[in-house]
C-alpha cells in the first residue's frame, strides 16, 4: 500500500519539490522577488491610474474594485490611501513616472527570471541587453493583462447591463458578469504566466512545456489569495503587531505568496519535462 502511494505521480512531485528545496535557496529567491515586486507595485498602479485612467475614464474606480476583491481590507485601505496621496502629488504629464514604473517593474521581472533559472539549474548566458529587453517585455505583458482585465470588467459591467436589459434578462446580469470576468481573468493570467515560463529560462521552453506551471500558478494564486484575504480579514494580529503598517506587511506577505507560487510553477514545469523523459 505504501509502495503504491509512493509511485503516484502527485506523491513523486511532492518529494521532488521537497528535495529541490533542500538544494536551492528557495526562500531567499522568493524574498528577493517579493521585495522588487513591492518596489514595482505602487509606481505601476500609479502609472495605470494617471495615464491609462486619462484615456479610459472609469478605469480607476474599476481597478479599485478589482483590488478590493483580491486584497485584504487592511491592505486595500493602505493601498488606496497611499495611491490617493500619490496621485495628488503627480501631474498627468509627469512622464518621469513612466520611467520609474517600468524601471522597478523590470527589476521585478528580472528577479522572476533569476528565480526560474535557479529552478532549472541554468546559468544565465544571455547578454545584459537581452535580459533587460525580456524584463521590459514581461512588464509590458503584465501591464496589458491588467488593462485587458479591467477593460473586460468595464465592458461587461456597462455594455452588459444594456444588453441584458434589452433582452429582458436583467435577473441573469450579475451572475453572467461575474462568470465572464472570472473566465477572462483566468485565461489572460494563464497566457501571461505561460509566456513568462516559456521565455524566462536561459533555454526557452515550448508552449506546452510551460503550460502545467501556468495553470498551477493561475489556480494557485486565485485560491491562495482568497484564503489569505479571508485569514487577514478575520485576524487582528497584523494591526496589533504592526499598527498602521499592518496593511503594508499584509501586502508584502501576499506578494511573497505570489513569488512562492510562481517558483513552484517553474518546478512543476521542470518535473513535467523530466517525467515525460522518464528521468523521474
Amino acid at each position: 500500500m505504501i509502495e503504491r502511494l509512493q509511485n503516484l505521480s502527485i506523491v513523486k512531485l511532492v518529494f521532488y519539490i521537497k528535495k529541490d528545496f533542500e538544494n536551492t535557496d528557495f526562500a531567499g529567491i522568493c524574498s528577493q522577488m517579493s521585495f522588487y515586486l513591492l518596489m514595482a507595485f505602487f509606481p505601476l498602479l500609479l502609472f495605470l491610474i494617471s495615464f491609462v485612467g486619462k484615456i479610459i475614464k472609469p478605469f480607476e474606480s474599476y481597478l479599485y474594485e478589482i483590488l478590493k476583491v483580491f486584497l485584504p481590507s487592511l491592505s486595500y485601505t493602505y493601498v488606496t490611501n497611499l495611491l490617493n496621496s500619490m496621485t495628488s502629488q503627480f501631474s498627468n504629464s509627469d512622464y518621469s513616472l513612466i520611467v520609474i514604473s517600468f524601471f522597478f517593474s523590470s527589476l521585478a521581472a528580472r528577479a522572476i527570471m533569476n528565480g526560474i533559472n535557479q529552478t532549472y539549474g541554468q546559468k544565465e548566458t544571455r547578454s545584459l541587453g537581452r535580459i533587460w529587453s525580456l524584463s521590459f517585455l514581461f512588464t509590458i505583458l503584465f501591464t496589458l493583462a491588467v488593462i485587458l482585465i479591467v477593460i473586460a470588467y468595464i465592458f461587461s459591467a456597462d455594455i452588459g447591463a444594456i444588453i441584458f436589459e434589452n433582452l429582458g434578462a436583467i435577473a441573469f446580469y450579475s451572475p453572467s458578469i461575474r462568470l465572464f470576468a472570472v473566465v477572462f481573468s483566468w485565461l489572460a493570467s494563464a497566457l501571461i504566466f505561460n509566456m513568462i515560463y516559456m521565455a524566462a529560462p536561459a533555454q526557452p521552453l515550448k508552449f506546452l512545456e510551460g503550460l502545467p506551471g501556468a495553470l498551477f500558478a493561475t489556480a494557485g494564486l486565485n485560491i491562495a489569495f482568497r484564503v489569505f484575504t479571508w485569514f487577514v480579514n478575520n485576524s487582528t494580529k497584523y494591526s496589533a503587531l504592526y499598527g498602521n503598517l499592518g496593511g503594508l506587511f499584509a501586502l508584502l506577505v501576499g506578494l511573497y505568496f505570489i513569488c512562492v507560487i510562481l517558483n513552484l510553477g517553474g518546478k512543476i514545469n521542470l518535473y513535467w519535462s523530466l517525467y515525460k523523459s522518464k528521468a523521474v
